[in-house]
């Protein structure tokens, strides 16, 4: 008798994993986590940001006075310092401190160098952390991108975000589902450098469920900011920041929305956005923003 050896991907761990966490969860739009997550992942857009944080060279030395001085340019860094307690304890039913908070900005500089194909300097930095970025993406959430009044960051904010609970283990449960869908789907292999690049994005996805919970005047952290807080993420990701960076050496150029199915193209014009668009083509692909074709 022949044995056959069956080997089975990632995905396919992803697969089983996705329909058990539907059926566990069937009141949630899982869709609206999974779609936009290998949407990303297709276009090749999550790995090329993962390759960015593997590379890593820090645009200036953290223990620098000037790394001081270009934190001081955010009020928000400031005043999470100040309220945020620091380091988090496990056994703790709060789930955002200062640690979380501490992986924000650093996340955005990877997208923004991204964005900009090359390390960044301290200039950059220093753009970055004078800009409303943070406050937009901290405040509106999804909506960061909308030219709305962004509110100034207070104490009082991160002290509520210090408060926070879980609705139930149900809910953190979610919370942990979910990443274990992006470590399947996002990566071809997981080893010690994807865990950290992971456990970076945990860090931030908590900040922004602690944000959205807060905007919609609650005290408890349920699953529609779980699920927000991770679209949010991926909406980053796939955003061109040099348009909210006020910088001189951001090189913006329009780009191109390509399709992966029909190879279609449009150019886009000096005023316009790929979120002026819907991302699906006319037949049927998916529209992926292309600097260059």
């Amino acid at each position: 008798m022949v044995k056959h050896k069956f080997r089975f991907s990632r995905k396919d761990f992803g697969n089983y994993g996705l329909e058990r966490l539907k059926n566990e969860y069937s009141d949630i739009d899982i869709d609206s986590f999974i779609n936009p997550l290998l949407e990303l992942v297709d276009s090749g857009i999550y790995s090329e940001l993962y390759v960015i944080y593997r590379n890593w060279n820090e645009p200036v030395p953290l223990d620098s006075s000037e790394t001081a001085e270009i934190a001081l340019e955010s009020q928000l860094l400031v005043l999470s310092y100040e309220n945020l307690t620091s380091p988090h304890n496990p056994f703790s039913s709060h789930p955002i401190d200062h640690n979380v908070f501490y992986s924000f900005y650093p996340f955005l500089e990877w997208v923004y160098s991204m964005y900009l194909k090359r390390q960044l300097t301290a200039e950059d930095v220093k753009s970055l952390f004078k800009s409303d970025l943070g406050e937009r993406i901290t405040f509106q959430l999804m909506e960061f991108d909308q030219n709305r009044e962004i509110p100034s960051p207070t104490s009082e904010f991160f002290q509520k975000l210090s408060k926070l609970k879980w609705k139930d283990k149900k809910t953190h449960k979610l919370n942990e589902k979910l990443e274990e869908m992006i470590r399947f789907f996002g990566f071809e292999k997981f080893g010690f450098k994807e865990g950290s690049f992971l456990a970076h994005q945990h860090e931030v996805n908590l900040f922004l469920i602690g944000s959205n919970t807060i905007k919609n005047n609650r005290e408890i952290i349920t699953a529609e900011d779980v699920l927000i807080a991770y679209k949010t993420i991926f909406k980053i990701i796939k955003t061109d920041l040099r348009a909210f960076i006020n910088n001189k050496n951001n090189n913006i150029e329009p780009g191109y929305l390509v399709c992966n199915k029909c190879n279609s193209y449009y150019e886009l014009q000096n005023s316009e956005s790929p979120d002026d668009f819907d991302d699906t083509c006319e037949c049927g692909g998916h529209l992926v923003y292309k600097d260059s074709i």
